[in-house]
């Protein structure tokens, strides 16, 4: 679907390109293929490393970053942010703000709401603390005040939504998959990365793709360690994932100990580039998403592994299980349960799931933008729209 009338889109969120999560990729394929489509796309951000620019063009998006006063976990508290935000707000057609976000509610007296459409990703957790447990009810209240006023709301999917702290406005909102450009995957020849590891080719290969933190729950699937060697033979637990520059701290400390405790069944291959990722996905037998908290809402890297023909297994959980109900392609398993983890992992092992990349056409980049050039170029609201 081609662009109907170019128009100015402001998205703003907290992290963006370069920063490396679910979140921040989604925004980036969203802004990029708008812009593709002629909209003039306008993202705001935040200067989380000194080292960015304060303003640059990425891929015909044009990016503006604020400076950071301070961080609360993975909030920020930015003063020139919410200038920023009221600024470029008077000069553009749509307001996408992705939620988590502390500061919309209180610019909301200086920008027109008409022009808003609130993207929600997940709930707050900013953990134990004075400040942290403090900036999370302000989020929420100002959060509240977003929603409130907005009469259509973006979400990943509806499952995670009507679960959310925010479920009494799911008759405004309006699932909008994450974009995923689908030809950039498929299959791919993994003899070299298995020989470079060190892997044998019988040795069947478990893997994780994610950054190193506490919601993914990759401790879990090392405690499923000693039930998997009741039950396999040769196998190996294969972790990619960034662990370095992590928004509110990585649990890379814990998960090495787990590594130390189950020596020789483990490698820790860190961040890896984008085609040395497809490379991955072909190369292991299963991916394991064992996500063990509701800042977890969806799990792009399953439709990402399952392109490249591999299953998945992951926490039945809202929003994370959307991928694997809606193909049938991998197994649910119970959250923070390293027995039932390992046992859903021996069944896909031997008994394999014929995983068909034809069928994942719901995840399509192009249907995808479609749609969100359909919710900020038409008039009527979702509620209206609603079933």
């Amino acid at each position: 679907m081609q662009a109907r009338t170019g128009k100015k889109i402001l998205i703003i969120l907290y992290y963006y390109h370069p920063y490396i999560s679910g979140l921040s990729i989604l925004a980036k394929m969203q802004a990029e293929g708008l812009a593709a489509r002629g909209h003039q796309v306008t993202v705001l951000t935040t200067r989380y490393d000194r080292q960015l620019t304060e303003e640059e063009t990425l891929n015909g998006v044009h990016v503006v970053r604020a400076n950071v006063l301070a961080r609360a976990n993975k909030g920020v508290i930015s003063v020139a942010l919410v200038r920023k935000i009221v600024q470029l707000s008077a000069t553009h057609d749509i307001i996408n703000p992705h939620l988590p976000m502390a500061h919309m509610g209180f610019v909301l007296p200086f920008i027109d709401a008409s022009k808003m459409i609130p993207q929600y990703h997940c709930d707050l957790n900013l953990g134990p603390g004075i400040l942290t447990g403090f900036f999370q009810r302000l989020s929420y209240w100002s959060m509240a005040r977003v929603l409130e006023k907005s009469a259509k709301i973006i979400v990943t999917s509806q499952d995670y939504f009507i679960n959310s702290h925010f479920s009494e406005y799911s008759s405004r909102a309006r699932e909008i998959y994450p974009p995923i450009v689908q030809d950039r995957f498929g299959i791919k020849d993994c003899a070299a990365m298995r020989q470079r590891l060190g892997l044998e080719p019988a040795t069947k290969l478990i893997g994780f793709v994610g950054r190193i933190v506490e919601e993914k729950g990759l401790e879990y699937l090392l405690q499923a360690i000693p039930h998997l060697e009741k039950k396999l033979g040769d196998f190996q637990v294969v972790i990619a994932g960034e662990y370095e520059k992590i928004a509110g701290g990585s649990v890379k400390d814990k998960i090495d100990v787990a590594i130390e405790r189950h020596r020789g069944r483990v490698k820790l291959l860190g961040h890896l580039k984008f085609e040395d990722l497809v490379v991955f996905y072909n190369m292991i037998d299963v991916l394991v998403l064992p996500s063990v908290d509701p800042l977890e809402a969806f799990g792009m890297v399953q439709v990402e592994a399952m392109l490249c023909g591999t299953p998945v297994v992951a926490s039945d959980m809202p929003g994370v299980r959307e991928v694997i109900n809606k193909t049938g392609f991998g197994r649910l398993v119970k959250k923070r349960d390293p027995q039932d983890i390992a046992d859903k992992i021996a069944e896909l092992l031997e008994k394999p799931i014929t995983v068909d990349p034809g069928q994942l056409t719901d995840f399509n980049y192009d249907r995808i933008i479609d749609q969100y050039e359909e919710a900020f170029l038409t008039q009527s609201d979702f509620k209206q729209n609603a079933p």
